[in-house]
């Protein structure tokens, strides 16, 4: 009989025990001791201490792995380790005998005081050997577990019995034993991800014991589908290939002709349906069928979805935008495309070339905000043609400095032409007459003559000056037609306003300068208001005036260019699925944009490197852009390129490849039990059922999910360990999602013959953690004697029977307290 304690730092505490015979001086002596008892019972209470007795009869485990893998030589061998052990060290302790796959011989039972064989003819279930030993040995007695095994365990879910062996004290020896000769065996198969009719799959093979050059067959529906050499020593080997069928079908794995052991290797799998695709184009005629033929089965492109219904991209895992202009989406609509993709992983892709992209009206809206490449709009500036008619007073009150200033002025007019504008002089001074006729504004020294031969004399006739210059203004072809008057004010009165309005309305616009010190004029402000034009005035030659005598205008360039381009691929191999393409076909027109800071640009325009294909991640979501028709005149010449389907199909894909489903699903298998775990991913996502399940018993009749939490629901199916389990998950709020789950045997436990090394129980380390031994098949007596085999120790927990003798005197102390003083005293 041992005392132990488990928690032993916890005594420290009882030096603070007189604190509690002090703190208490207000009452009697009995009352402070047992105050001070009741807390050295909780601190004894915490060091949690075990009282160890020697039991008479330990239990000892025996468990021989007899399964296919073991060799018959090793497995004789096994019997008679166990034999000498259950004779020899063991031999007054209880023992029992746990088979697997054989039967013992009589000279190993008769030793034994009992012998069990669980789950004969199915593998090796050393899980289940496990924790059916550690049952048979009470808690607290002592004792161990011997497993005479080579380690190929199908189902290693052996984690929660070493934990118990671990914190119960019982040892866990090994035997090993030798496996079979085994030759090129397929001990893993498995496809990657979500794998999708019409779209690459990856099939992951692992082999072992690969010791002759052999060929790897994958078969998908009993169609083969992939075929590899193999060669010596391989591992894990890898593939790709495209499912021609969706739905639940039979992935096996053959090496070599598949007769030998191990050699065939077989598990079913869902493969999910296209990716449904809303299309949005229109412009070429029949794009949305080409287009689909192009892609492939692995998508289902939808023309006919609705613009005005935001919500119905619920149905959807990605949007094309093909030509479409943007006056024919809502601006509601493009808002939300825009949040599916960056908070649900909508992927959106952009295409086309005369309607799209800037061209198309996409410039400062919600698409060009996810769009990966900049809108370019280079803008052409326009100085539209004008012919100039000066009209100067000569008169002699323009004499002096008057008619220096009116010459200042016309020559500052005549600079603000060019060369393509015209312009004519007219002078008046009782007379009119063409100083020069309206002629290029690039004969610019015969104008500078014309204007200084230019003299004040005479009097002072405007009228006849205007009309003139109307009348040979009508008879020129130029964007703007103008007339400047340059005078004094100092004119005879006439019927301006009739002509001036005239002139208008045909028109030719007015403007009018006061020439000379003066700083108004009502005559000439009302001429130019007649005819659409300005009042200047110039008082000296150093206030001349800024004249508007027109005004460039700037149009927007067609971003869209035409023509035959050269084009080159870049980008990482998964874009392409291989090496990036060379000589690639040219495109004939493209839409001219500058890709974004972070943009992955997958093809430029070899000469200008203006991006072709660009993508980058959006939110959580991808948006990608081919700045050409996939279908239409721009991409003519891509018929002639082979791998042009393949390529675009990958693209799109994987701009749809980060759509979030309405329902995370997550199976776990454990023998019989299969545990759904459906997480909610969308907010309008409802609830998930399970619309159809092959593969469970009849005591699974419910379809429906119970949600355990917000967003969580999750369900137990009892099926046959055996068999596959396919299962079809559904919504109502989501039409269009139907989600295939297949649970297959292989999940959890494989064949016997096909274990993967990472499976296998790893001996050394599980003797490690449990006090045991590996011991040697000829002499396993040397290393299982001793206190280590099973020690014959119980222990007896003494701490739950401290902390209730605690809680009873604090009872009876609060007991004490409450009764009368009187009482107390005669006590």
């Amino acid at each position: 009989m041992d005392l132990r304690f488990l928690d032993p730092a916890f005594l420290w505490l009882l030096l603070a025990v007189p604190l509690v015979w002090w703190r208490s001086g207000r009452f009697s002596g009995r009352h402070r001791a047992l105050r001070a008892f009741v807390f050295s019972l909780l601190i004894l209470a915490l060091s949690r201490p075990i009282l160890l007795t020697e039991e008479a009869r330990p239990t000892h485990v025996f468990i021989l792995d007899g399964s296919e893998s073991v060799s018959t030589a090793a497995w004789s061998q096994a019997q008679r380790a166990v034999r000498e052990l259950a004779a020899g060290p063991a031999k007054q302790a209880r023992r029992l005998l746990v088979t697997l796959g054989r039967e013992a011989d009589d000279e190993v039972t008769k030793l034994m005081d009992q012998v069990i064989s669980p789950g004969r003819g199915e593998g090796t279930p050393l899980a289940r050997a496990l924790a059916l030993a550690l049952r048979f040995i009470p808690d607290g007695a002592g004792g161990s577990i011997t497993v005479a095994t080579d380690g190929e365990a199908t189902s290693a879910a052996w984690g929660e019995s070493f934990e118990e062996m671990e914190e119960r004290g019982i040892a866990f020896h090994v035997i090993p034993l030798t496996a079979v000769d085994r030759r090129g065996r397929i001990v893993g198969l498995d496809l990657e991800g979500e794998p999708r009719i019409g779209q690459t799959a990856r099939v992951s093979v692992l082999l072992a014991d690969v010791r002759t050059p052999a060929t790897l067959h994958v078969m998908l529906g009993g169609e083969e589908v992939l075929t590899q050499d193999v060669p010596v020593g391989a591992g894990l080997i890898q593939g790709e290939f495209d499912p021609a069928q969706e739905g639940f079908q039979s992935l096996e794995a053959i090496l070599g002709d598949g007769t030998a052991p191990g050699a065939r290797l077989t598990r079913r799998v869902a493969v999910q349906g296209p990716l449904r695709i809303a299309y949005l184009g229109g412009r070429v005629e029949g794009s949305a069928e080409k287009l689909g033929a192009l892609l492939g089965k692995g998508f289902e492109l939808d023309p006919t979805a609705d613009v005005q219904d935001a919500s119905l991209l619920d149905d959807y895992d990605g949007v094309i935008l093909d030509d479409r202009p943007a006056a024919t989406l809502p601006v509601e609509w493009q808002e939300e495309l825009s949040r599916r993709a960056r908070a649900e992983g909508l992927g959106v892709f952009l295409s086309g070339g005369r309607a799209a992209f800037g061209p198309g009206g996409y410039h400062r809206t919600p698409v060009e905000d996810l769009a990966p490449v900049e809108f370019l709009q280079k803008e052409e500036k326009k100085d539209p043609s004008t012919t100039l008619a000066i009209i100067i007073d000569t008169s002699g009150s323009m004499v002096g400095n008057r008619m220096t200033i009116a010459k200042e002025v016309a020559r500052l007019a005549m600079r603000r032409l060019e060369p393509h504008d015209k312009v004519g002089i007219v002078e008046f001074y009782g007379t009119k007459q063409w100083a020069a006729p309206i002629q290029s504004a690039a004969n610019a020294i015969d104008l500078q003559r014309a204007i200084n031969r230019l003299g004040a004399e005479g009097g002072t006739v405007l009228y006849p000056a205007v009309e003139e210059a109307y009348y040979a203004l009508k008879n020129v072809e130029t964007r703007f037609k103008h007339v400047l008057v340059l005078t004094d004010a100092g004119v005879e009165t006439g019927p301006y306003e009739t002509l001036l309005r005239k002139m208008s309305d045909d028109g030719i616009t007015v403007s009018t300068v006061l020439v000379g010190p003066g700083r108004h004029s009502e005559f000439l402000v009302e001429l130019a208001d007649w005819g659409g034009g300005r009042y200047y005035n110039a008082p000296d030659r150093f206030n001349l005036p800024e004249l508007m005598l027109k005004k460039p205008n700037t149009s927007a360039l067609p971003a869209y260019r035409p023509g035959s381009v050269e084009v080159d691929a870049r980008g990482s191999r998964g874009w392409w699925g291989g090496d990036v393409p060379r000589d690639l076909p040219p495109v004939e027109g493209y839409v001219e944009t500058r890709p974004r800071p972070g943009a992955e640009v997958l093809m430029t325009v070899s000469k200008t490197k203006a991006p072709l294909l660009a993508s980058w991640q959006y939110g959580l979501g991808r948006a990608t852009a081919l700045m050409t028709e996939p279908v239409g005149p721009g991409t003519k010449s891509w018929s002639q390129w082979k791998d042009y389907g393949r390529v675009l199909a990958r693209v799109v894909a994987k701009t749809c490849a980060n759509r979030q489903p309405p329902f995370l699903v997550e199976t776990v298998r454990r023998g019989r039990r299969l545990s759904l775990i459906a997480t909610r991913l969308r907010r309008s996502a409802g609830r998930p059922r399970v619309a159809r399940m092959n593969g469970a018993t009849e005591e699974s009749a419910a379809r429906d999910l119970k949600e355990t939490a917000p967003g969580r629901f999750e369900g137990v199916f009892f099926v046959d360990p055996e068999k596959s389990v396919e299962l079809v998950f559904t919504t109502k709020a989501v039409a269009a999602w139907r989600h295939r789950v297949c649970s297959d045997p292989l999940d959890a436990r494989s064949p016997e013959l096909q274990v993967a090394p990472g499976r296998r129980l790893n001996p050394s380390l599980a003797v490690r953690a449990t006090g045991g031994t590996m011991l040697d098949p000829s002499n396993p007596s040397a290393g299982w004697a001793g206190e280590r085999i099973g020690g014959g120790w119980a222990a007896s927990r003494i701490w739950p029977w401290l902390t209730l003798a605690a809680l009873f005197l604090y009872l009876t102390e609060i007991l004490w307290r409450r009764l009368p003083r009187g009482l107390m005293e005669n006590r």
